[in-house]
């Protein structure tokens, strides 16, 4: 059986234009997020994050199953909150770090161990978009054991309290201290991790590098506060609590770790310095994410 082409025309597109940056973000973050959680990958891709979502949602969990089950009249003799929101991030913040190392480098890595970078840049996709996906697709998933966990604590302790509108007119400046202070360390751990990811193609790699980043400097942290005696603010080169100090300073509230815990109060820096040192490390990522593809090809 044969067939014959008798013409050839072509017609002029008559769809919807729309914008192919937002478009193109949108699908790059939607994907790349959806990989990194294990989409279309084996079962053992999907438990890890998952785990440690579970974990960092472990202690809200916990503390809203004591009032249900304490009963009303006991549960008004303790404190509203049982474990402050400031307090928080210390509870988790080993998961937050294990979810950005493993995460984070799924999103990037295979495409430049696969070498197909060339591929999406031959599209009318620029770098500044597929970097801005890639930010949006660690992004997202990130807010799910930095925010969640607080913003699910926060409407437990609403909806136990004595009198639930009186406790969000107290405590309603912690309803944006939240949101900014989760988004905030989600941010700035996601280009960390993505500046550390884009120099390997290996994601074992880039997950040990990110971790031993963090550890790294928190230990030069302290070695610059406790032995050479320079004081807290000598700590800003913690890049594992910097964003984290600032999220507690938003939150406001009491430490209850003593004073010795890594997040305490006494061994926070200023202010002032502390939005620096964040500002200076999104810019020193920004920086390292725009050398690696400021070129096709790289």
């Amino acid at each position: 059986m044969s067939a014959k082409i008798h013409d050839v025309r072509y017609r002029p597109f008559t769809g919807e234009l729309r914008g192919s940056t937002r478009r193109a973000v949108e699908s790059m973050g939607r994907w790349s997020a959806l990989r990194a959680l294990g989409a279309r990958r084996p079962w053992t891709a999907k438990v890890v994050p998952i785990v440690l979502a579970l974990i960092a949602l472990g202690p809200a969990v916990t503390v809203l199953g004591v009032k249900s089950l304490i009963g009303g009249d006991i549960a008004e003799q303790l404190p509203t909150d049982l474990v402050p929101y400031a307090f928080y991030y210390t509870l988790i913040g080993f998961a937050i770090w294990a979810y950005a190392a493993i995460v984070i480098p799924e999103t990037i890595c295979p495409d430049r161990r696969s070498r197909v970078l060339d591929l999406y840049l031959s599209t009318a996709m620029s770098p500044f978009e597929y970097v801005l996906g890639k930010v949006v697709a660690s992004l997202v998933p990130l807010l799910a054991v930095t925010t969640l966990p607080l913003v699910v604590l926060y409407v437990g302790n609403v909806f136990f309290a004595t009198d639930p509108l009186g406790y969000i007119g107290d405590n309603l400046r912690e309803i944006p201290a939240i949101i900014g202070g989760g988004v905030l360390i989600a941010l700035v751990y996601t280009l960390m991790g993505l500046a550390v990811a884009s120099l390997t193609s290996r994601r074992a790699f880039a997950s040990v590098g990110f971790i031993l980043l963090l550890v790294i400097s928190g230990l030069v942290a302290g070695a610059l506060a406790e032995v050479a005696d320079l004081g807290p603010n000598a700590r800003m080169v913690n890049l594992q609590a910097l964003p984290v100090w600032v999220a507690q300073i938003m939150i406001g509230g009491e430490q209850i770790d003593g004073g010795d815990g890594p997040f305490a109060a006494a061994n926070r820096p200023d202010l002032a310095p502390l939005l620096i040192a964040n500002a200076v490390v999104v810019v020193v990522c920004c920086g390292i994410l725009w050398l690696r593809y400021r070129r096709r090809g790289t």
